[in-house]
């Protein structure tokens, strides 16, 4: 039995096409024996006899229309802000947006795979309408968004970053990442990179570095979770030297993640609809590159990965 929390950011509300689905798929995999924090006999220690799950919304973010700071906000409300009732704290969270329509066996499909970070594969809202997983391209230092991969398999495929329109995250990515901030471990790589003398970027860092865990630890202790805020969405301008451009806050939330050790999955039958026009999904894009192929349009790349097409000439 896992302990979920739901983590949705939101500047106007979730979606009212958005929000059956979303009741739908917590019913379907949730837990509702009710007793888990007593320890009773027969259901002890959280463990539900019938294989599911204690799965929980958390209270929607309304907040800035600033994406990022949106996402960390929920991060850290759902990291430190929810209420001591006995419920263990989650192991898993699952960040949404508002106008994603899911289907009942998402959430259980992806916490079947006990991994840190796996995420169904969602699209943009307009025509075509193309995937949100990416790949690293390092001979040209920025990511791509792959044209084709096999839309039938029941096979998870690690890719090297995704939106986080519909990820599963264990806490311990968001912990570990939290520390590297709080240790100013991504700025200082970044400052050492450029070639700048160690001694006086440690130095430079390290005080920030302490002014930031003591903001932390004042802020745990008065029970202030708005201010436990670690970056772990921002924009990255400077990940490689030769970058180009900005990557945004969710490509830089995987960057990060990547660098600390973690890999990243993506499952071909998780497909959310993203609201718009219509409810805009991976199976109309498949459509799309599917005549376009039968057209000529489309060419076999040069891709380690073997698992993209690139638009021809």
């Amino acid at each position: 039995m896992a302990v979920v929390d739901i983590v949705i950011a939101t500047y106007k509300g979730i979606a009212t096409e958005a929000y059956s689905p979303l009741l739908a798929m917590i019913q379907s995999s949730n837990c509702f024996c009710r007793d888990h924090k007593t320890g009773a006999p027969q259901h002890p220690g959280w463990k539900c006899p019938n294989g599911l799950h204690s799965v929980r919304m958390s209270p929607p973010i309304y907040s800035s229309s600033v994406v990022h700071w949106a996402r960390n906000q929920v991060v850290a409300q759902a990291l430190y802000g929810q209420p001591n009732d006995g419920r263990p704290p989650a192991e898993y969270f699952l960040l949404m947006d508002d106008d994603m329509v899911v289907q009942p066996d998402f959430l259980t499909r992806l916490l079947s795979y006990k991994i840190d970070i796996v995420c169904g594969i969602c699209t943009i809202r307009r025509d075509p309408p193309r995937p949100n997983i990416r790949y690293w391209k390092e001979e040209e230092a920025r990511f791509y968004d792959p044209v084709e991969w096999e839309w039938d398999s029941q096979k998870l495929m690690e890719i090297d970053a995704a939106g986080a329109a519909f990820m599963l995250v264990k806490r311990r990515v968001f912990e570990k990442m939290g520390q590297a901030y709080l240790d100013c471990e991504f700025e200082i790589a970044e400052d050492l990179r450029k070639g700048y003398d160690e001694a006086a970027v440690r130095k430079y860092w390290g005080q920030k570095s302490e002014l930031r865990k003591a903001n932390f630890a004042r802020a745990l202790q008065e029970g202030n979770w708005g201010q436990c805020d670690q970056w772990w969405f921002q924009f990255e301008k400077n990940a490689v030297d030769r970058q180009l451009g900005e990557l945004g806050e969710d490509l830089t939330f995987c960057w990060k993640a990547k660098k600390l050790g973690f890999r990243i999955f993506a499952d071909p039958q998780v497909k959310p609809g993203h609201l718009g026009v219509y409810g805009y999904g991976v199976d109309d894009y498949r459509s799309f590159v599917e005549q376009a192929k039968a057209a000529g349009l489309y060419k076999s790349p040069e891709s380690p990965n073997k698992v993209a097409l690139v638009q021809s000439a």
